[in-house]
């Protein structure tokens, strides 16, 4: 599995008038994830249109990610801070990264 990535979307939608805490949660949970070893990128996007929705998106080195388990940690700390302020579940989706070869060059 050697340099092999995945990218990670998580969709979140905040309560009416709960966005800026939920992001700022985030932002903290974002702090910590991006320092764990194999994480390449780590980004926060919120809808332009409605600010209560929000994903993240992360890149990691598939087998840092498989083997983290700070990450559930981090997860349900986050799980914790926050979950009064989502609307419903996180979504997480998996993704391999699919680079074409002229783009790696």
């Amino acid at each position: 599995m050697t340099n092999l990535r995945v990218r990670i979307l998580t969709q979140l939608t905040a309560h009416p008038d709960r966005e800026q805490e939920l992001k700022n949660a985030l932002v903290q949970f974002m702090k910590e994830r991006c320092q764990q070893a194999g994480c390449h990128k780590c980004e926060l996007l919120q809808h332009l249109t409605n600010a209560a929705q929000f994903i993240l998106v992360e890149e990691w080195d598939v087998e840092a990610r498989l083997r983290s388990e700070l990450d559930s940690q981090l997860f349900a700390r986050l799980g914790e801070a926050a979950a009064e302020l989502f609307i419903e579940p996180l979504q997480i989706h998996w993704y391999n990264v699919i680079t074409p070869q002229s783009c790696t060059d």
